[in-house]
């Protein structure tokens, strides 16, 4: 399939747009009970970003590693008890569905809106320190999507140092297979 030759400004801003679009009706969604919608955003987003991206592989290999280490991110966060989130489907104790359709939208981010934060170490592991408790406030705070259980500053470092590692992680992971990839192919 051929992909649309866009200038890369346009694709960033389509990318912007687009993962608030996730965002927002997820975590407006779920703070009203409902988990599906920014499910049902998410994949049209994704299918989308890897219909017309000029990235597709590097797209879907970054998804792959994403998906799974945001999960175990999430869970976490739950099973540490800093964090409860609403519309906890399917498995209450565990990263909720919502949380995933943000991971797939947060993962289509990194390589276009993100890719001057997720190119660095240090500005990928500052972005998660600094980002993670941001946004996980604003949901809570904002869209009760979320709340936070026990000191809000014990919680807000909890987080950070979650994502700080869990993005570092993502990325050191994603660099690595590219490597590997690019041996098997050449």
């Amino acid at each position: 399939m051929n992909t649309i030759k866009l200038p890369p400004w346009t694709w960033t801003v389509l990318n912007v747009i687009g993962f608030q679009a996730v965002w927002l009706v997820s975590v407006i969604s779920a703070g009203r009970g409902v988990w599906w919608p920014g499910l049902v955003v998410a994949a049209v987003f994704a299918v989308l970003t890897l219909a017309f991206t000029p990235e597709r592989h590097r797209d879907l290999r970054t998804l792959c590693i994403a998906l799974p280490v945001g999960f175990a991110m999430d869970s976490i966060l739950v099973q540490s008890q800093c964090l409860q989130f609403a519309s906890p489907y399917p498995i209450p104790g565990l990263a909720p569905i919502w949380i995933m359709a943000l991971w797939l939208g947060f993962a289509l981010t990194l390589n276009h809106s993100l890719r001057s934060i997720y190119a660095k170490a240090l500005p990928t592991f500052l972005f998660g320190l600094l980002g993670g408790p941001v946004a996980y406030g604003i949901a809570s705070m904002r869209f009760e999507a979320m709340s936070i259980q026990g000191g809000t500053l014990q919680c807000a470092i909890w987080v950070g140092l979650v994502w700080g590692f869990g993005l570092s992680a993502i990325r050191w992971i994603d660099l690595r297979s590219s490597l590997f990839t690019k041996g098997q192919t050449a």
